[in-house]
């Protein structure tokens, strides 16, 4: 997970969003947040407006800066290390 967020429509449901929706291993290199994350059935829509684009938008930036700092790919990152730091920003990560 890299952050928790909730249903517009119900505001005591919280989702998780795993880190494996913000890229693709057939492109190690790319990222994606916001509305181009991977997604499906009501979590499509639930991940398409501000506060997720947001959360998507920050993990995925924290991701590349890791990954091309430590001469990795997106998917051989320490997905802790992200967690940590999206916390550390006050994030949450769990629910």
């Amino acid at each position: 997970s890299i952050g928790a967020i909730n249903d517009f429509t119900k505001r005591d449901i919280l989702y998780e969003v795993p880190y494996r929706c913000l890229y693709n291993r057939q492109f190690p290199n790319m990222i994606t947040a916001g509305r181009t994350i991977s997604s499906c059935g009501w979590a499509w829509d639930v991940t398409r407006v501000i506060p997720p684009a947001i959360l998507t938008g920050q993990a995925s930036g924290l991701a590349a800066a890791m990954a091309a700092k430590e001469g990795k790919y997106l998917s051989d990152i320490s997905v802790e290390t992200l967690q940590e730091s999206l916390a550390d920003t006050g994030v949450l990560i769990h629910f």
